[in-house]
């Protein structure tokens, strides 16, 4: 079996075909109607959780290949101009060797406007026809007058541009590597004299494009330079949406600033909308887990595999009856601690609720082997909400079964993944994960040393014990997995919020959005990836509850002790004030 034959691959969206895209997208959220209208969008998340691809899915080539696989006539009234901004042309620092920021500004901007000017004509090369009825020679003139030079003779106007443009690269290259002090190019490109002319002349000179509107989709955002975000935040501030709006796709880390190149503001709403693609909630009856069944049944399907999530992740037996034992003895327990009268029906129903799954884990023998890590349900908790996370364990999973021929139903037909199977997939991601943050982690994250990578490795072993310990003692929620941190302004929240970002960046720790108790307010909180939890036999499913610790306590946790339960009592205390 090769990898390709795998309905779980989860590669990066940059890496996989036109086909392969079309096949496996779901567009469940509907986030095309955000994506295909006239306003400027952010498309929020963290990696993996589907931004690269809802921006390549809206490129105007793709939406052909799906036009041509319906039988539909393709249309131009939308155009999606996809620009990488993850490339060795947005990421070149020559602007870092100018003496002052102002040509080191001019110099950012004009190597991303010949990535986003290269990524329009390129687009506007695939689209059939495109120059019918047009004037060749007025085209011609016109963007030699906008460019600023002469165009190459080549097979097509648009292949000269696209010759020009490189041209513009090299010279701009050969100029900064000269051995003259302080060189700049001068001839340099901006938004103003190049993008809009040539969107405009696009409008006004081809009559297959004439209403048409350029979707400009630039992925990965945050990897700009300060410069460049700047610009771009300008450019979304650009008042006349009638011809082109931008579609820009950026991780939580990173990207912070809305700030203008002239020092003002975007604003959300008034020249952006958010969309958020992360689903923080994960039971049955929420938004990502009913996208998580249609992702993975979408997938099934197009291997020719019939079974629902549920059938072909099926979850242990053996779990199954020993958590119904559980059930019946929490709800023994809720009539002895609320009485047997209806009026505390609510209060029993509650406390069964909470306890169930965790009356098994917490009454499971010390020496016990890790529990069976089964079923669909446990798989999408596992995924903290993000997709790639979902997809990459059930991959593993076919994998192994695929080379194992445990298929249940012929070496050459996989019907099912066994849940013996599964719990040995998870528990052995779970273990490489933590090796990783214990070994590897400082270095492959972008600014963490040796000793910050000790630190983040004590600050979630410190976690997966203080849970851990709650799991075994506490009453209130003893399966909170999520946590919020108070005393923000103190010293240890500026030491601790360099460890956050380091995680957040190795996405073993997400942030999300949430209600708190006080007066509707909302309030941030971290989820650590719940792969984490397997490996020391902590529930993934956990509860809807979040633990209050102070940015004090969690420093001293990382950065001196290494574990919550051995600080002092006056600080200790603290951990266990509850949010939820």
């Amino acid at each position: 079996m090769s990898l390709e034959e795998n309905p779980f691959e989860y590669d990066a969206a940059s890496n996989l075909t036109d086909e392969m895209i079309a096949d496996y997208y779901i567009d469940d959220f509907n986030y095309s109607r955000f994506i295909q209208s006239k306003r400027n969008i952010f498309l929020v998340g963290d990696r993996g959780s589907g931004k690269t691809m809802a921006l390549l899915f809206n490129r105007w080539r793709l939406q052909k290949l799906l036009a041509e696989r319906s039988g539909r006539a393709f249309t131009v009234s939308t155009i999606g101009v996809y620009v990488p901004c993850n490339t060795p042309l947005t990421h070149k620092t020559e602007y870092q060797l100018l003496s002052d920021d102002f040509r080191a500004r001019v110099l950012s901007e004009h190597f991303l406007v010949l990535s986003i000017a290269y990524g329009l004509v390129e687009t506007l090369l695939g689209i059939p026809q495109v120059l019918d009825g047009a004037d060749e020679s007025l085209l011609r003139d016109e963007s030699e007058f906008v460019l600023g030079g002469v165009l190459p003779q080549a097979d097509s106007f648009f292949h000269a541009i696209l010759q020009f443009l490189q041209r513009e690269l090299l010279d701009t290259q050969n100029t900064l590597n000269s051995r003259k002090p302080d060189a700049f190019y001068e001839n340099t490109s901006s938004f103003a004299s190049v993008l809009v002319p040539l969107i405009n002349m696009c409008s006004k000179h081809l009559p297959t494009l004439r209403d048409s509107h350029f979707l400009l989709l630039i992925d990965d955002a945050h990897a700009l330079n300060d410069f460049q975000i700047h610009a771009l935040n300008s450019w979304i501030a650009y008042r006349d949406h009638s011809l082109f709006s931008f579609k820009v796709a950026i991780t939580k880390v990173g990207f912070q600033t809305r700030l203008t190149t002239s020092g003002g503001s975007i604003l959300e709403g008034h020249d952006y909308i958010r969309v958020d693609l992360e689903g923080p909630y994960l039971n049955p009856t929420s938004r990502f887990y009913g996208h998580a069944c249609t992702l993975i049944a979408h997938r099934l399907k197009k291997a020719s595999i019939e079974a629902p999530p549920e059938e072909f992740f099926p979850a242990s037996a053996a779990m199954e009856r020993a958590l119904k034992k559980s059930e019946d003895a929490v709800k023994q327990e809720a009539v002895r601690k609320f009485g047997e009268s209806k009026d505390k029906s609510k209060e029993r129903a509650n406390y069964v609720h909470r306890h169930k799954r965790v009356h098994y884990f917490k009454n499971r023998p010390v020496k016990a082997t890790l529990p069976p890590y089964s079923g669909f349900e446990t798989i999408v908790y596992l995924s903290t909400g993000v997709v790639r996370n979902l997809l990459e364990p059930c991959f593993w999973m076919f994998d192994r079964t695929k080379f194992l021929g445990n298929s249940g139903g012929g070496s050459n037909t996989v019907q099912r993944i066994t849940p013996e199977i599964q719990t040995k997939i998870i528990v052995e991601r779970s273990r490489r994960l933590w090796t990783w943050l214990r070994e590897g982690i400082s270095q492959d994250i972008d600014g963490c040393t040796s000793e910050d990578g000790k630190r983040v490795y004590r600050l979630v072993d410190a976690l997966a014990l203080h849970f851990r310990e709650r799991l075994l003692h506490h009453e209130s929620e003893p399966g909170a997995l999520s946590f919020t941190i108070s005393e923000r302004d103190t010293e240890g929240m500026k030491k601790l919020t360099h460890l956050l970002d380091i995680l957040r960046k190795a996405q073993l720790l997400y942030v999300r959005d949430g209600s708190a108790k006080d007066s509707g307010r909302r309030e941030i909180y971290y989820v650590p990836n719940r792969m984490l939890w397997p490996a020391r036999g902590l529930d993934p499913h956990g509860q809807h509850a979040r633990v209050s610790i102070s940015a004090r306590v969690l420093w001293k946790a990382a950065a001196e002790r290494g574990k919550i339960d051995t600080i002092e009592s006056d600080e200790r205390r603290s951990l266990w004030d509850e949010d939820g």
